[in-house]
């Protein structure tokens, strides 16, 4: 049989168990909030596939049209987001895949705007591209 604790042996051991309650409470509901805020936004996320549709607006009047671009778009059926302050002289925009497409937010923005004459409005393609592949042994001719 364990001998029971004495004097400072008993103190040390009542603030071990405090403290790995505190820990182990603590973890609990660390868990219980990540799963909860799992729970809520999950759903949201699961049945909505995004793309990213960005638009490059170059003209002198663009920047005064900007937010009326914005508050239009963010009111068309499928997008998700609008955010025109990333980057300078562009709306990027959140939509679900396969419900909106590029051709539908440009309609949206003069259909339901006043484009000004000034300010040209284009979709972006991926500015990045895949290299040409080349076989190691290929010689240049």
């Amino acid at each position: 049989m364990v001998a029971p604790f004495k004097g400072k042996e008993r103190a040390h051991h009542a603030r071990k168990t405090i403290m790995l309650n505190i820990a182990l409470t603590t973890l609990t509901l660390l868990v219980t909030f990540c799963s909860v805020t799992l729970l809520y936004i999950a759903p949201a996320l699961a049945g909505n596939p995004k793309e990213r549709i960005t638009l490059m607006l170059t003209g002198s009047s663009c920047r005064e049209a900007q937010q009326t671009f914005e508050t239009a778009l963010r009111k068309t059926d499928g997008v998700f987001a609008v955010d025109g302050n990333s980057v300078p002289g562009h709306l990027l925009i959140d939509v679900q895949e396969g419900k909106t497409s590029p051709h539908d937010i440009v309609t949206v923005l003069y259909r339901s705007t006043h484009v000004p004459l000034s300010c040209q409005v284009e979709v972006m393609q991926s500015c990045i591209t895949a290299p040409t592949l080349t076989r190691p042994d290929a010689s240049v001719k």
